[in-house]
């Protein structure tokens, strides 16, 4: 299946939040590293690709309120959402206190999203298999009956590895992460 990626440099493609010049600029100020400095080698198809994976990876996540169309193909823009710089939480009190009641517009992504799919496109243009692993491979043995795992080195593993500055800027704009378990008795 051919996957048809809009390299355009006016605004974000229905496969993006984020064109690929917007991106380039924010990759200019980050933090050098091996994946960093592997962002501008390649061509801008493998760019433009990584931050279609990264944008469909970002929708698999549950965030607040709703989208703000039907028609719309990825999760933002959404309605509903208020932006975490307007409120406090004041433990005294055990609940919110709202600075203003600021919320995101019905056309607005907001900053930390877009930070989010650079982050993570930087990943994957340098790990490609990074999202399509099938869980076991951090493993050196994995055994069902009296559940026994023997992970194969330390650090995050499994299917879902994604850098932890992506996990950050997501904190307040999604209903649950990794940091939030469900127990459930069976």
């Amino acid at each position: 299946m051919a996957v048809s990626i809009d390299a355009t440099a006016g605004g974000a493609s229905a496969n993006s939040y984020i064109t690929l010049t917007e991106a380039n600029t924010f990759v200019e100020a980050m933090i050098s590293s091996t994946d960093v400095s592997k962002w501008t080698t390649g061509t801008d198809d493998t760019r433009n690709r990584a931050l279609a994976a990264a944008a469909q990876r970002l929708d698999r996540e549950r965030f607040l309120g709703a989208k703000a169309t039907d028609t719309q193909a990825l999760e933002w823009p959404r309605t509903g959402v208020r932006k975490p710089s307007t409120y406090i939480n004041t433990y005294a009190s055990g609940f919110p206190f709202r600075i203003s009641e600021d919320y995101f517009t019905d056309t607005e992504i907001p900053d930390q999203i877009k930070r989010a799919q650079i982050e993570l496109a930087v990943y994957l243009k340098n790990n490609v298999d990074g999202i399509s692993l099938g869980g076991l491979e951090d493993f050196k043995s994995v055994q069902v009956g009296s559940i026994s795992v023997t992970p194969d080195k330390s650090g995050a593993i499994g299917a879902d590895r994604v850098p932890p500055m992506f996990e950050r800027y997501l904190t307040s704009l999604r209903i649950s992460g990794p940091g939030n378990i469900a127990i459930r008795r069976s």
